[in-house]
């Protein structure tokens, strides 16, 4: 094997970094680019993934990818309600706008 192909822990703590800082400032696009990344660092290397001088940064890696999913979703959920509770808003002022204009024609 070839080693200037060999990926390097200090690769895995990287995009652990970036993966931590992105969720802790909710950039979710910076998030996206730095999943697509590890992705891609996991599927490129397979056959280095094995090397005992990886695994503790592979695991850091995925539990930082796991925190980061998990506060991805509640930040989704937030938005869904935020964005029912606005949609209940608009359509409570329609229908006040409705009542008045019916008030005033009559």
């Amino acid at each position: 094997m070839d080693s200037k192909h060999k990926v390097s822990p200090e690769r895995f703590r990287h995009l652990s970094k970036l993966i931590q800082i992105a969720t802790k400032t909710a950039d979710w696009p910076a998030l996206k680019r730095y999943d697509l990344q590890l992705r891609e660092l996991l599927i490129s290397h397979k056959p280095y993934l094995k090397d005992p001088k990886l695994a503790p940064e592979i695991q850091r890696a995925k539990a930082v990818h796991a925190c980061a999913f998990t506060a991805l979703e509640k930040a989704t959920c937030e938005l869904k309600q935020e964005m029912s509770k606005v949609n209940d808003q608009q359509e409570r002022a329609m229908a006040y706008q409705l009542a008045m204009t019916m008030e005033l024609t009559q």
